[in-house]
């Protein structure tokens, strides 16, 4: 990881993108696929303990497995070879009825996850933050902008409703993209399920359920658009998060003056001028939002898959993904720091709408207000 990298994610999320995380995540698959051998009968129950025991022990060295992984084309080819080592009267077993895809699928499947639940958490703090301040300044009073320029009346309660249903928004549209993309991938060598021949449903809810992950109809070895549509959602929410990052840095600046980020030691400052205010966590979303298309972009060019086992593509999606969910954590966490402690300067935006020729403020305010409050309900009690 470089520098700007770890400057730019949250450490909860670096952790889940870890050499020894990604290693542990294909280590818990392969331990799966034995347990799911053994319960149809491929293997005795008594291998697919001591393959588990080994898949749960000591670590392979992450360095050495990589650059192994680099020299035979797959990491997992270096990783069966550990694991056989390690349980050499066992090691006929190891890796039976899966193949490389497998392993290093469920194992992305199973850390995006694990990110996901992390982006959610923050994407629910934004929205609760929100709501607040939708709640606690639905009244107060201020400039409506467009093209940065002053226009009509509305209320700083409007305009955080605005954030919050778009933040509700992008959370429904992670879950459900979730749900279709973070599924159990299990094949075998050519998408066939030679292995378990005739068992292979009850192989694969066996497998599944031991990594708590739904089964799909069919391998999707070369069908990666639900992977490329919550890769979309998550690009959707850091917009917003940009979005929100943007208006909080337009109406911070001092001339507006209208609001301004949570005050901390040390943060927002300037390294050459002392009289200085950054919107430093504004400027993290932000920073984050544009980056996103790059890495959305890689994905769905590695749509187009060659016939059932990519030569490129495939590899190039894995290597994609931990830096889209890196961004992803530090612009999404930025707003769910910035939001809660955000200061308001009510009697400012009244100055400033005294520059308007038209004072009148729209009767529809407040239902649009209690609309995205509602929504938020629902949204939170749709998760209960």
């Amino acid at each position: 990881m470089t520098l700007a990298e770890a400057m730019a994610s949250t450490a909860a999320m670096q952790a889940v993108f870890s050499l020894q995380a990604s290693l542990r995540a294909m280590l818990d698959v392969e331990a799966a696929l034995a347990k799911a051998g053994a319960a149809i009968g491929l293997l005795p129950m008594a291998a697919a303990e001591a393959i588990g025991a080994a898949c749960g022990g000591e670590m392979l060295d992450t360095a050495e497995l990589a650059a192994a992984g680099r020299h035979a084309g797959s990491i997992v080819i270096p990783l069966v070879q550990g694991l056989r080592a390690a349980v050499p009267a066992q090691a006929q077993f190891v890796h039976l009825g899966g193949t490389s895809q497998d392993v290093i699928d469920t194992g992305l499947v199973l850390q995006l996850r694990a990110g996901i639940r992390l982006l959610q958490a923050d994407l629910g703090r934004s929205a609760d933050a929100a709501a607040a301040l939708a709640r606690s300044h639905a009244g107060a009073r201020m400039a409506g902008r467009t093209l940065l320029q002053d226009a009509l009346p509305m209320t700083f309660g409007l305009k955080a409703a605005n954030w919050l249903a778009a933040l509700t928004d992008s959370r429904r549209a992670i879950g459900q993209a979730a749900r279709d993309a973070l599924r159990l991938q299990c094949g075998g060598a050519a998408g066939t399920l030679d292995v378990p021949g005739e068992r292979a449903a009850a192989f694969l809810q066996a497998f599944g359920a031991e990594l708590s992950l739904p089964v799909p109809a069919l391998p999707w070895h070369t069908s990666r658009a639900p992977l490329a549509r919550l890769a979309a959602a998550i690009a959707g929410a850091v917009g917003v998060t940009g979005k929100i990052g943007t208006d909080i840095a337009l109406l911070m600046q001092p001339e507006i003056g209208e609001v301004a980020e949570p005050a901390a030691a040390g943060r927002g400052g300037s390294s050459a001028m002392a009289h200085k205010r950054n919107p430093t966590l504004s400027i993290a979303a932000r920073a984050a939002a544009m980056r996103m298309p790059g890495y959305v972009a890689g994905l769905l060019a590695a749509q187009d898959q060659e016939h059932e086992r990519a030569a490129g593509a495939w590899q190039a999606e894995a290597a994609i993904w931990p830096g889209l969910m890196l961004c992803a954590s530090g612009g999404i966490a930025a707003i769910a720091e910035a939001l809660p402690g955000l200061e308001v300067f009510a009697p400012r935006m009244t100055e400033n709408l005294s520059l308007l020729p038209d004072d009148r403020l729209s009767p529809a305010i407040p239902a649009m207000i209690a609309q995205a409050l509602a929504d938020h309900q629902a949204f939170e009690a749709s998760l209960a």
